[in-house]
């Protein structure tokens, strides 16, 4: 039986890294086989990429919009190859912390076009699309600040340089999202973020439940 293939997107300091480890957890406990990971940096080749990435350039250089898409690309090949493809035939479920959605949202806000993106996600992704997708959504103002309570906890670490952008950049970001979700409701389905971290896990849930009986999986 193929696995299913479930991806969570949303914008910095959206919840969502939180919210996957509890869905995971739900996941397990319903006996449910899941293999978790997150884009870039789900194999251990991804996360020299992830480091080029994310992380600030000593040399002050800059990557320029194109080569930063084709390296995300690159980090998605890989991980399809070594990673989601295996578990996905092995029927298992995937549970991933960012898939192509991010790089169509990231990406196209700093101008690189939606038919550049087709045109590569073609190539590297065929027909491929996650079952669901959950896109945890909200102000941007809002997340912005989370992230700055969260860096300024952890004496000013910054988890990617995308935390340093500024807040029309996430505006732009979020747009790009909440378009997508629009374009594909019968896959994105938008999560309301500012709820307590126990409501939007129960709206994750319900939201996920049908397609897991759908599957023929049990779940509470």
């Amino acid at each position: 039986m193929a696995g299913l293939f479930i991806t969570m997107e949303g914008i910095e300091g959206s919840g969502k890294s939180t919210q996957l480890r509890k869905l995971a957890a739900r996941l397990e406990g319903c006996g449910i086989p899941v293999d978790v990971s997150k884009e870039p940096g789900g194999t251990p080749l991804c996360r020299e990429l992830r480091q080029l990435l994310l992380e600030p350039h000593g040399s002050g250089e800059a990557w320029c919009p194109k080569a930063e898409l084709l390296l995300f690309y690159a980090d998605r090949a890989q991980h399809l190859t070594q990673f989601i493809q295996p578990a996905l035939e092995k029927g298992h479920l995937v549970l991933l912390d960012r898939f192509d959605d991010s790089t169509r949202a990231y990406q196209g806000a700093q101008g690189i076009s939606d038919s550049m993106v087709d045109r590569i996600g073609e190539v590297v992704l065929g027909r491929l699309k996650p079952n669901l997708t959950l896109l945890l959504d909200m102000d941007p103002a809002v997340s912005l600040a989370r992230v700055e309570a969260r860096n300024a906890a952890a004496s000013g670490f910054r988890e990617t340089r995308f935390d340093s952008e500024q807040l029309e950049f996430h505006r732009r970001v979020r747009s790009r999202f909440l378009a997508i979700a629009q374009k594909e409701p019968q896959r994105v389905v938008v999560i309301p973020a500012q709820d307590a971290p126990e409501v939007v896990e129960e709206a994750i849930w319900k939201s996920l439940a049908p397609l897991l009986r759908t599957a023929g999986l049990k779940v509470e």
